[in-house]
């Protein structure tokens, strides 16, 4: 602020120091809200959608894969498509929001069919799983793109820590209430909060104008030379920061879809009891998520992610070798706590160097990596275990994909995608509402 002031008997004019802005932590919170989207509508399908499936199909195990297999098809369809369409809305002045809130309400749809008697019959449940994951899926990469588009770079990885830690409690309150009240209540309720989570973020965040300079780039054709640029290695530390996230997820995979048969088998305990083990790895990504976004702001995004690496290896060990569920179940958190430090980091490592009008397409091709992890991930260790003829080296399998994680970033560049050294796009006005 420039004023004048008298010195002397004479005029003179002094620049008063600017105010410095306030921390958008108001604005992390806000978007951190699409984390607990996916709190509320992931545990829920996978607790009770595969039973519906069974008992409309019977025991057709190919054809029960075949309609489980819907929402992959809608993720590979779906998430580049919006990513590629939001990069074109924000390049107009139209924004991603519009988009993200689209998704919304149609997974809002989705979750209603779900606790209708729609599902009772296989026609009226393939409509409710069509609509609750194209919901789910327009939204994913735009929202992801909001992140690096509504915040400055030193603070992404914050809002990253948000979305896990609201996705993780999410998670842990919407098992329970599914436990307790049942699928159509549970789903009822879940409607409910998608929309007020939608009403929340369309008030609360006003989006940054974008730029018309970009518009004719942001199209689908821009997947493909998304996908060639990260191969060739155009943009420091992205490939590797790519095959960093696939392993993740198939790390974090291999505990989803064989712990169960895992626990059975190795402590003889019911199936019931196991979830002790899904929970404590719920409360893990609670306890940690927060704190992995602010230790990647004090110590850089690559440090926190070989961080998390190292100290998720050595759980995964001390995982392998005790001899009961007492002592897994704190293993699993201090796990999870772990694994929490290079999710939160990834993307805002992976985003920093993208120009705003290709963070869409970017977000997209980040979200399909771990898609990927996930589809390589089962039918490999799936196969590691017929080699064995046991589900017991699941913990050694775990620890091998984390080490090789840890190598993936080794690789990026030190200072590569770290905060500030990306295109700032963050426009004058304030990305939330007053207060923030």
């Amino acid at each position: 602020m420039v004023q004048d002031a008298v010195d002397g008997g004479q005029l003179r004019t002094v620049t008063a120091p600017a105010a410095t802005p306030a921390a958008p932590y108001l604005t992390c919170a806000l978007i951190g809200l699409g984390g607990l989207f996916a709190g509320v509508t992931g545990p829920l399908v996978s607790a009770f959608v595969p039973p519906l499936v069974r008992d409309a199909l019977g025991d057709h195990r190919t054809a029960i894969g075949i309609v489980m297999a819907i929402d992959n098809v809608l993720l590979l369809l779906l998430v580049p498509w919006a990513g590629a369409l939001s990069d074109r809305a924000s390049a107009t002045g139209r924004g991603r929001l519009p988009i993200v809130l689209a998704g919304f309400v149609l997974a809002a749809a989705g979750m209603t069919l779900f606790a209708s008697s729609l599902v009772g019959g296989l026609t009226g449940l393939i409509v409710s799983i069509v609509v609750l994951y194209t919901g789910i899926n327009i939204q994913r990469s735009p929202i992801q793109a909001l992140i690096a588009d509504l915040l400055p770079s030193r603070y992404r990885s914050l809002a990253s820590s948000s979305v896990m830690f609201q996705m993780c409690l999410g998670a842990i309150v919407f098992l329970m209430l599914g436990r307790v009240l049942g699928r159509q209540t549970a789903f009822l309720i879940a409607s409910g909060t998608i929309l007020g989570i939608a009403a929340l973020i369309a008030t609360g965040i006003r989006e940054p104008k974008g730029s018309t300079a970009h518009a004719a780039d942001a199209s689908f054709t821009s997947v493909l030379d998304a996908v060639t640029s990260i191969l060739h290695g155009t943009s420091p530390g992205m490939r590797a920061t790519f095959v960093a996230s696939l392993l993740m997820q198939m790390t974090f995979q291999s505990f989803t879809t064989w712990y169960s048969l895992h626990g059975t088998e190795r402590f003889g305990v019911r199936p019931e009891d196991v979830t002790a083990g899904f929970i404590a790895w719920a409360m893990g990504g609670v306890i940690g998520a927060l704190p992995a976004g602010v230790i990647g702001v004090r110590i850089g995004r690559r440090n926190t992610m070989m961080l998390g690496f190292v100290l998720m290896a050595g759980s995964l060990l001390a995982l392998d070798r005790v001899t009961s569920m007492a002592m897994a179940t704190p293993l699993l958190a201090l796990a999870s706590a772990s694994w929490t430090l290079p999710m939160v980091n990834a993307y805002p490592l992976f985003v920093e160097p993208v120009p705003r009008h290709k963070r869409g397409v970017l977000a997209a091709l980040f979200l399909l990596s771990m898609a990927l992890g996930g589809g390589i991930g089962d039918p490999v260790n799936g196969s590691i275990f017929d080699w064995s003829g046991s589900y017991r080296p699941l913990f050694l399998m775990m620890t091998a994909y984390t080490a090789l994680a840890f190598v993936a970033v080794l690789f990026v560049p030190r200072g590569a995608g770290e905060a500030g050294t990306g295109p700032n796009d963050i426009a004058e006005e304030p990305a939330a509402m007053p207060g923030r």
